[in-house]
């Protein structure tokens, strides 16, 4: 399965500081005209309302089988107990509601959207073997995985034989490169793909975030009454950050070249590295990623790029994955009464 080196993330479609449908479907089209093929949702974003709008603009613009479409399972879609989770019955329950919100009789690459640790790892893998024998999922991966336990899961799709995971996604870029230090060469040796996330770091790259913590107005940083706001300050808002992308910025500024062009190239020049996923509100940040992906950094600055980024790694490391902390078992009583 071929897909562009770049993919379209849709995690804002339907909610506060993203897009309406129509401007959803506007993006679609953009992105699709302009060559990308590789289109990510999940069942969890904004109540499954990303994967209606994608099911919506697929269905009426018959462009349904001119793209790979990704979506995702784990994460909690209900209060029931099993509304969430990587078990036979969760998955079964999850694909079918998928594919009816996404108007298609396939999901072209399914990720387990993060580890759940109350599920072994075999009965994951046979719900999903069975899902791809019975057609409705062609590919399987995983998403912000220990490297350890995707170590597990090849090793028993090989001894049991099953399908096993073609690709895994997570958080990737200048200001959080844990990914790169053990997992990407991991998956590079046995030829699964890494798809990151975030390789502009939610924004914070291109420079509109200032040191007074405010963040920049219509954006994920100034979200209202969403803890992803507060996540993503927590996160990012911090000098060794701010030096950074203070640092690319007047790199990008100097060469004349978009800070976007920058981060991307330094996530897409990992070897395994398939396709860096991106995401936009407005069909002009949309072109605006495209023109910038259009011609490539000279390699003087991207070895400068690099100097950067080794600086950053080196006085503040990040942990991968992010939430390596977070018991993904357990159900925190806010999430339950959501």
């Amino acid at each position: 399965m071929k897909v562009s080196n770049l993919c379209l993330g849709t995690d804002n479609y339907g909610n506060q500081w993203g897009c309406d449908e129509p401007t959803a479907h506007s993006i679609l089209g953009t992105a699709l005209d302009g060559g990308i093929n590789f289109i990510d949702t999940s069942d969890s974003y904004n109540d499954g309302r990303s994967e209606s709008m994608i099911g919506n603009y697929l269905a009426e613009s018959g462009r349904r089988d001119q793209v790979v479409l990704a979506t995702k399972y784990r994460s909690r879609v209900g209060i029931g107990v099993n509304d969430l989770g990587a078990s036979r019955y969760h998955i079964v329950q999850a694909v079918e509601d998928s594919l009816r919100r996404l108007r298609t009789d396939r999901i072209d690459l399914l990720y387990c959207h993060s580890l759940d640790q109350e599920t072994p790892v075999e009965e994951t893998l046979r719900a999903v073997d069975d899902l791809i024998h019975q057609g409705k999922v062609v590919y399987a991966g995983v998403s912000n995985f220990p490297t350890w336990v995707l170590a597990k899961a090849l090793w028993a799709s090989d001894v049991r034989n099953l399908y096993r995971y073609e690709a895994i996604q997570s958080v990737f870029n200048i200001v959080q490169p844990g990914l790169g230090r053990e997992m990407v060469p991991f998956a590079a040796e046995h030829g699964v793909a890494v798809i990151p996330y975030s390789p502009m770091a939610s924004g914070m790259l291109t420079g509109k975030h200032g040191r007074s913590g405010k963040a920049a107005a219509g954006t994920k940083f100034d979200a209202r009454d969403d803890a992803r706001g507060g996540s993503l300050k927590s996160r990012y808002f911090n000098d060794p950050v701010f030096d950074t992308v203070e640092k690319l910025t007047a790199l990008a500024n100097k060469h004349g070249q978009p800070a976007i062009r920058l981060a991307l190239q330094w996530v897409s020049e990992f070897p395994g590295v398939t396709a860096p996923i991106f995401g936009a509100r407005t069909v002009e940040q949309v072109q605006g990623v495209l023109d910038a992906w259009s011609e490539s950094a000279p390699d003087a600055v991207m070895a400068d790029v690099r100097k950067i980024a080794d600086d950053f790694e080196s006085q503040a490391p990040m942990t991968y994955p992010p939430n390596a902390g977070q018991a993904f078992g357990t159900t925190p009583a806010s999430a339950a009464a959501r």
